[in-house]
């Protein structure tokens, strides 16, 4: 492991996964704080997608009183590519616990998972059941599933759902396959061109799906740079193995931890039924609905994401 220490006091990790990928980890914070914060990103995202919550906590609680945990899964970010049969969510959870062991430690945990990263979580529940009460002391699932992902999905009614599962995979591989292209012409190129480019092209529509009403346009570039440099075989992989998620059962290992749900009404991605859904699951946690957020609701509403993770590292620390 590789620790390079960034200017704005994050410690960067070079974490090797079982399987030899390289993991980019990021922590702010001592070592010796009495709760960790594990914040876990979704799909096409990176850890970037959580800088409010890594910047407002330690304001909130204390420098010294919380150590905030990043990392990017594998196909994302700084993280290495997803080698093929990797791009599973039950790797995911092979990985987080990598991450555990070799970066977080055995204090007190508090896992917030926004999309992809919340059925991590559950996928790691499923697999690893007696790392919660133990470890993951409370949960923020932020813009999720348990399952049924393409219900409703992109505002379509849901007499649809069963033609979108076929379709849509065969339309992000191929939307995949042109990314990988677009890739390796930018390298022929010039790389900066073709991604301002790429991204005038589909800002405004990516925009309307994943972001809600009036999205800081700061946040809205963020994303777009993160989507641009996902290998084409994690863009379409990933969303495959989330068409076969099914986890509601796992959620019973959470029965007995402090749990917040949080969703965006105008959330395009996964409409709020799946929040409810969740809520109907785990009737221990609690249910926050936010009107006008769209899919990325800790860049929408950063104050009322680190507000509610704040409230969990408090009642675990």
């Amino acid at each position: 492991m590789t620790i390079q220490l960034e200017r704005s006091g994050v410690l960067r990790h070079s974490l090797m996964a079982a399987d030899g990928v390289r993991l980019n980890v990021e922590v702010t914070g001592p070592a010796d704080a009495p709760v960790t914060v594990l914040l876990v990103h979704g799909w096409t995202c990176s850890t970037r997608s959580w800088h409010n919550q890594v910047e407002g906590l330690p304001q909130i609680l204390g420098p010294d009183a919380v150590r905030v945990v990043t990392y990017d899964h594998r196909g994302h970010g700084r993280s290495e590519a997803a080698p093929a049969g990797t791009t599973r969510l039950d790797q995911l959870a092979d990985d987080l616990v990598t991450v555990l062991d070799e970066v977080v430690g055995d204090g007190p945990v508090v896992y917030a998972g926004h999309s992809m990263g919340g059925m991590t979580l559950m996928a790691a529940a499923d697999r690893y059941p007696e790392l919660f009460g133990s470890r993951i002391r409370a949960a923020a699932l932020v813009s999720t599933t348990s399952g049924h992902l393409t219900e409703g999905a992109l505002g379509l009614p849901t007499r649809l759902d069963p033609a979108a599962v076929r379709i849509t995979p065969r339309v992000l591989n191929a939307v995949g396959r042109r990314v990988d292209r677009r890739a390796t012409a930018s390298a022929r190129s010039s790389a900066r061109q073709a991604a301002v480019l790429a991204a005038r092209l589909q800002r405004p529509a990516l925009r309307r799906v994943v972001f809600g009403k009036k999205p800081d346009p700061a946040e809205v570039d963020l994303f777009m740079a993160d989507l641009a440099v996902v290998p084409g075989a994690s863009y379409g992989g990933f969303f495959e193995t989330m068409l076969e998620h099914d986890r509601g059962h796992a959620l019973k290992v959470l029965d007995e931890l402090p749990v917040e749900i949080m969703h965006g009404t105008r959330d395009r991605l996964l409409p709020p039924r799946h929040a409810n859904r969740i809520a109907a699951q785990l009737p221990t946690a609690r249910l926050w609905i936010y009107p006008g957020a769209g899919h990325m609701l800790m860049q929408e509403r950063p104050r009322d994401v680190t507000h509610r993770l704040a409230s969990l590292a408090r009642k675990v620390s």
